[in-house]
């Protein structure tokens, strides 16, 4: 019996008055467990034609972009599709429509981060303006404020793509993020698109990256600690996402190990007395 599975996407363009090219971001996991399916090949659509093809990354399962690239005007339909293989069952995303409206007004979007490194905690500040652009390329400013999405990329992760925060602007704005884990992610800005306004992606479709320290915590540290007046011992504790193989010399302490959640968990261990 094969393994049920089962793929998302994301689409952070859906509307232009032109032709347009849409990122689109897969991601394909167990159905079972939710565990990323590496190395497995994807096929994108348009209009039921087979654009484009890429092939997951290892562990997460993700995908992208793919390039979709409407030229007439009027709706289309976009999907992905997994074929299967002898191991894992097919499968296909949803589908999302994309539009090509001539009466739309592009949106200029720029996104500006205060620094690409930040703490675990610590609010990272973004800045940025979001304006109109007419037929002839003139900048102005929109008629009323419109919801921007802030996006962040986790490519650890096996989770959809969703928005972690959504706000509303019509020209310049400001606004801050703490990440909750320590890692490297990207990040961009979005917007969807009414019936006004085509959709767009901060930068022109470029994402920021960002490095997410993980705390002033060391990786891992010695203490003696005394159990009674005449007795000392020696833990060590190591920090780890699993638990590491003992050091030479010691055993394994469970009941001494420290969780600090999203700064990480410290694995104790006791020194062997000779």
């Amino acid at each position: 019996m094969r393994i049920p599975t089962k793929l998302y996407i994301y689409v952070p363009r859906r509307s232009a008055r032109g032709i347009f090219r849409s990122n689109i971001w897969a991601n394909l996991t167990r159905a079972d467990t939710n565990e990323g399916i590496g190395g497995k090949k994807l096929l994108s659509f348009l209009d039921g034609n087979h654009v484009s093809t890429l092939y997951t990354e290892p562990k997460t399962g993700y995908a992208g972009p793919f390039d979709i690239n409407p030229r007439t005007e009027g709706l289309h339909t976009t999907w992905i599709e997994f074929p299967g293989d002898e191991k894992f069952e097919p499968c296909k995303s949803q589908t999302v429509i994309l539009k090509i409206d001539p009466n739309l007004l592009d949106v200029y979007l720029l996104m500006n981060v205060a620094s690409t490194e930040v703490t675990v905690g610590e609010p990272l500040e973004i800045t940025g303006t979001v304006k109109a652009v007419k037929h002839d390329g003139a900048i102005i400013p929109l008629e009323y404020k419109i919801p921007l999405d802030l996006m962040v990329f986790d490519p650890t992760s096996t989770q959809r793509l969703k928005p972690v925060l959504r706000f509303y602007a019509k020209d310049d704005f400001k606004i801050s993020y703490k990440f909750q884990k320590a890692g490297i992610y990207r990040i961009f800005i979005n917007f969807l698109g009414d019936d006004k306004y085509a959709s767009a992606w901060s930068n022109n479709g470029r994402t920021t990256q960002i490095v997410v320290k993980g705390g002033e915590l060391p990786m891992s540290f010695e203490k003696t600690v005394t159990i009674t007046m005449k007795e000392k011992i020696k833990i060590k504790w190591i920090r780890s996402d699993t638990e590491p193989a003992p050091p030479e010399g010691y055993e394994r302490l469970p009941e001494l190990d420290l969780d600090f959640g999203v700064l990480g968990k410290y694995w104790a261990f006791l020194e062997v007395a000779e």
